[in-house]
């Protein structure tokens, strides 16, 4: 799903798509600057409902992936136990920060099936002008005059190809939607 849509770039144009052959290439520009967009945010900033993932439950706790994250709300969690699968009641776990707890430690490794909601329920505005103005960056790039010739003078211009990464302008407007580092402790069983 595009973060933006072809009339967004019209309106931010200024003017109205010239013909099919520009209207297709704004469409392919949008596919890949929302892709670009989403692997440097880490998200697709969709809406996630009722979906499932796996945790590895070590001392009572499970660290949760960032890209669970906005508006994370788990509706169930299963805990795997050596032999047997157990759905905990929900005064058993508790999110605390980026980590599930659990109210009874697990002295063993373990795994979990959380099943929750999150993401965004509205793409942000801030993402949405980033990826047309990369539309609109890589359209004023776009080659245009490639080669004059006048009686016997040739001027050939270097061939210009719209830059396929971010800009520094729009990583720098997307910054607070990329997760921050963080670390993880892993230890050898």
């Amino acid at each position: 799903m595009p973060l933006a849509i072809v009339d967004d770039v019209v309106a931010r144009l200024g003017r109205p798509i010239a013909d099919a052959a520009e209207a297709a290439k704004i469409a392919a520009f949008i596919d890949d600057a929302t892709g670009l967009v989403c692997d440097y945010c880490r998200t697709d900033f969709q809406q996630h409902t009722n979906e499932t993932f796996e945790v590895l439950v070590k001392g009572g706790q499970a660290r949760l992936a960032p890209f669970v994250f906005p508006n994370l709300v788990i509706s169930a969690v299963t805990l795997h136990d050596q032999d047997e699968d157990t759905v905990l009641p929900t005064d058993e776990w508790k999110v605390i920060g980026p980590t599930l707890h659990f109210r009874s430690a697990l002295d063993y490794y373990s795994t979990a099936t959380v099943t929750a909601s999150w993401g965004w329920t509205a793409v942000p505005a801030v993402v949405k002008a980033a990826v047309c103005s990369e539309v609109i960056r890589w359209l004023s790039v776009s080659p245009g005059t490639v080669m004059e010739k006048t009686g016997d003078l040739e001027v050939q211009y270097a061939q210009t190809a719209y830059n396929s990464g971010l800009s520094e302008a729009a990583k720098s407007m997307l910054f607070k939607y990329r997760p921050r580092i963080a670390s993880i402790s892993v230890s050898r069983g």
